[in-house]
């Protein structure tokens, strides 16, 4: 692994368990810290940073749109559509045995679910990325422009996004591309400028500190908001403190993840960072399975306890985690280098 590049492999590793961390969060807004709830929700945003940085690092030099939408297209699309058909597949019995549904609204039920653009609650950002790809050749003129421009956009962008928050149900797929496109702007302007960036190194971390720090306050000790915000596109809703935040982290995370590169290999994340597709795809089905479960078992842990809330939190993630691994590990094994198509590893 080159050494310029080891800090994203373990960035991509961080940021995968962050995102199911993110949803292995039990008694929200009960039990668990409300600050630490609002520090592990959003990870995605970590996602787009990096998928920003590759794109110039990695496609830009040798771009050509057919060939780079293609490979998305198996690799990214087409895992989408088969998880989220095994996803639909287990909803269908949860829906019939665990809620008592009769056959006749099972089809109103997939209807419901389906039109959103997803099965499996994260997936939401499989269409998103999607769009961005398509939309390629825009970022393309981004790169080329002047870097006063860049930085003049990006700020730009970054001021929408404050003001326009995640979509509802994170349904809205151009809301999404709206609010993630400075993550993304991000990520290639990193790539584009590093020799700047490493000689504002100190400048960028005092200022990342300090805005994760006022953010998390703000939203968890004045705001009392728990996660991400969530509005309709034209209302208005306040500043967005979650984005302030995921911001900032961007740019820590990048920095301990450069540490880490500079302190030796850790097999362990690089795993984790290689199969981060596939944890991404599979588990949502993990999540699915654990509440049903806990439905069955007639299972809820009583508010007000941080520490088991905590420690519940803990045992879902691993859950998520392993089980996700467990599971590709079997379906790499049965189907070789095709799997890649099937659950994006």
């Amino acid at each position: 692994m080159r050494q310029k590049q080891a800090e994203f492999t373990y960035m991509r590793g961080i940021a995968i368990l962050l995102i199911v961390a993110g949803h292995s969060v039990y008694n929200s807004g009960e039990g668990f810290p409300l600050m630490l709830e609002n520090l592990v929700r959003g990870g995605t945003a970590l996602f787009v940073f990096i998928s920003g940085y590759f794109f110039h690092r990695v496609f830009y030099p040798r771009f050509e749109y057919q060939g780079f939408m293609r490979s998305k297209i198996r690799n990214v699309l087409l895992p989408f559509l088969w998880v989220s058909l095994a996803g639909l597949m287990l909803l269908l019995v949860e829906w019939y045995w665990l809620q008592g549904h009769a056959a006749s609204q099972l089809l109103l039920d997939v209807w419901y679910t389906v039109r959103n653009g997803y099965v499996l609650f994260p997936h939401w950002y499989v269409p998103f990325i999607m769009l961005v790809f398509a939309l390629s050749p825009v970022f393309l003129f981004y790169i080329h422009l002047s870097r006063s421009w860049r930085v003049t956009l990006l700020l730009l962008s970054m001021l929408i996004s404050i003001l326009l928050h995640r979509p509802i149900g994170n349904v809205n797929v151009l809301q999404s591309l709206l609010y993630f496109t400075p993550f993304y702007l991000l990520g290639m302007l990193y790539s584009q400028e590093q020799a700047v960036v490493k000689r504002l190194t100190v400048a960028l971390n005092i200022l990342a500190w300090l805005g994760l720090f006022v953010s998390l306050w703000v939203q968890t000790n004045i705001e009392g908001h728990v996660g991400n915000y969530h509005k309709d596109a034209l209302s208005y809703g306040g500043i967005d403190w979650q984005f302030v935040q995921k911001f900032c982290l961007c740019i820590l995370v990048l920095k301990g993840c450069e540490i880490l590169a500079r302190c030796g290999e850790f097999p362990w994340l690089e795993r984790v960072a290689d199969m981060s597709f596939a944890i991404f795809f599979l588990h949502p089905i993990f999540s699915m399975l654990f509440a049903d479960a806990c439905k069955l078992l007639h299972f809820k842990l009583a508010p007000g306890s941080a520490l088991t809330s905590i420690a519940l939190s803990v045992g879902i993630f691993l859950l998520l985690l392993y089980g996700s691994i467990w599971l590709a590990d079997i379906i790499k094994k049965g189907l070789g280098d095709r799997s890649r198509q099937w659950i994006g590893w």
